[in-house]
């Protein structure tokens, strides 16, 4: 599990990671949970640095509160993109 108490000025102790069997395609995503937390599941296939990346990618998904926003994923993932 990889473990970052804090990014950014953000506290992430209410984010849990897990690592899956994904597809190569998929780095990860993340599931919102009822009790304001947060699980980031990455791809147990990918490299340290890989799902280090999609890890950041999951927390700036979080921290820009994607999850409350009503337009599509889609439109969140191309302005997420823009972003970086």
């Amino acid at each position: 599990m990889l473990y970052c108490p804090q990014i950014g000025g953000m506290r992430v102790d209410n984010v849990r990671t897990i690592y899956c069997d994904l597809p190569n395609t998929v780095g990860g995503f993340t599931v919102a949970t009822a009790d304001d937390y947060f699980t980031i599941v990455l791809n147990q296939n990918l490299s340290y640095y890989q799902n280090l990346e999609t890890y950041r990618h999951e927390l700036m998904h979080i921290e820009n509160g994607d999850f409350d926003k009503t337009c599509s994923a889609d439109l969140i993932e191309v302005c997420a993109h823009n972003i970086i």
